[in-house]
Order: structure tokens, then sequence, then C-alpha cells
């Protein structure tokens, strides 16, 4: 606890200040009063009023779990150089925090700084293994860098860890696409749309890959399916007819 008088920094349980004495019991009564409200805030999804909060309990106490609230409502709100900044203070109370390394490399993503994202990744994985979600943002920025080895790599543990995270699989079969691997491609795909039946942009990429794959009727049959997801799709519309053309003359 910060005394108000001489700001030096106390116990939470001091009643009163160890430098100058004074009494500390009203400052731990707001401090927690404070929080309560903060939390309550953010929870009922006031993150304006909970940042106010928040930064108003941190001129009580700083800790890094409040940094951290205070970080991840920054970014949030969108205002990403002020969550960065309170991340890397997060960071300098408390250099493993894995929270605070995944939402800095969140923050350093969308301001398009992805080697900087990449080694936040990184590091939330190293102290957390099990964070799926830096897996996730990981294998997302290996793939904006052009390293789809690194992408399927990182994608596919993530899936060892949680195979129902459904979006992995339509990024890995992105990614597996671009390599030239047609049946990890293919093995992808179904997963998204065994997932999500509705998902009308994994059966169009279904239907080009077992297209490459000479799989003339499953080609078909997906295409088919995207137009009764969606009527309007003009690829699945013009690879349907050239592909039905095909079989009406070739086979």
């Amino acid at each position: 606890m910060i005394c108000p008088a001489c700001k030096t920094k106390n116990t939470n349980d001091s009643n009163y200040c160890k430098e100058c004495g004074t009494v500390l019991k009203d400052q731990v009564k707001d401090y927690q009063k404070t929080l309560q409200s903060a939390t309550r805030f953010e929870n009922e999804g006031q993150l304006n009023e909970a940042l106010s909060e928040f930064l108003k309990a941190d001129q009580l106490q700083r800790t890094p779990e409040i940094s951290l609230h205070i970080g991840n409502l920054l970014y949030r709100l969108g205002k990403l150089d002020e969550s960065i900044e309170r991340y890397q203070l997060c960071l300098e109370l408390k250099p493993n925090q894995a929270g605070a390394h995944y939402g800095l490399g969140l923050a350093l993503y969308r301001k398009a700084k992805i080697s900087e994202a990449i080694q936040q990744f990184k590091k939330t994985q190293k102290i957390d293994p099990d964070f799926v979600l830096a897996y996730y943002w990981l294998g997302i920025c290996y793939s904006h860098h052009g390293q789809l080895q690194e992408t399927c790599a990182t994608l596919s543990k993530l899936l060892d860890k949680n195979p129902e995270f459904t979006i992995a699989y339509y990024h890995l079969g992105e990614a597996c696409s671009q390599l030239g691997n047609v049946d990890e491609t293919i093995k992808n795909f179904e997963k998204v749309t065994q997932h999500n039946p509705q998902d009308a942009s994994a059966f169009f990429e279904l239907g080009l890959a077992y297209y490459k794959k000479g799989e003339l009727d499953n080609s078909i049959n997906s295409f088919k399916k995207v137009l009764e997801l969606d009527p309007e799709h003009e690829r699945a519309k013009n690879n349907l007819k050239s592909l039905e053309d095909v079989r009406v003359h070739f086979y």
C-alpha cells in the first residue's frame, strides 16, 4: 500500500506507514472498494468505467495484476500504444507474467510489428506451455511472414492440445495448400466442415483441393455445397460450371 503522505510503499496489511506513521486503514478500505467496483464494471462490459476504477486502484497500490487488467482494458478499447506501455510496466513488476507477454504480443500484432509480436508469443509459450491462444497467434504471425513450415508446426501443436479449436484447422489448411500438400489440405478443411457445416469458405477451399488431387466428383460436390450456403458465390458458380462441362465432355 502506497502512503498518501510520503509515497512510501508499505505491505497491504500495514495499518501505519513505516516511514511517516500515517494511518493506512482507510487507504486499504478504499483500495478494496475500488477493486470491487472496477471488477463489477468490467464484468458488466462498462470498459471505460472499469478502466477509471483500476487506474484509481493503481494509484493506491501498483501490482502486476492491476497493471495487466489496465493493459487488457486499454487493448479492448483500441488504445494500443497505451496498452503496450502498461503491459511493459506489468512485465517490469513481474517478468514471468504470461498474460502480459500475450497481451503485448496482440497489441504489437495489431500495430503490424510482427517480428516483435512473435517474440512475445514465444515468451508466453515458454512460461505457460498450455496457453493455447499464444500458439494460435504465433501461427498467424508466422503465416504473415511466409514461414509456412513454422505455421504448420505451431498450429499442429495447438490442435494436439485442443482438437476443438476449429479456426486453427482452417489456417493450417491454408498453409498446407500454399506448401502444395494436398492431402493435408483436404484433411484440415474436412475438419473445419465437420465442426462447422455452415462454413462456405471451407467447402470452397475443399473443392479446390479435391480438384488439385483429381477427385472431380468430390470437387463438384464441394462447390455445390458452397452454393447451398452462399448462392451468390461467383467463383464457386464458375468453378462448378467448368467442372461439370469437363465431366460431360471427358467422362
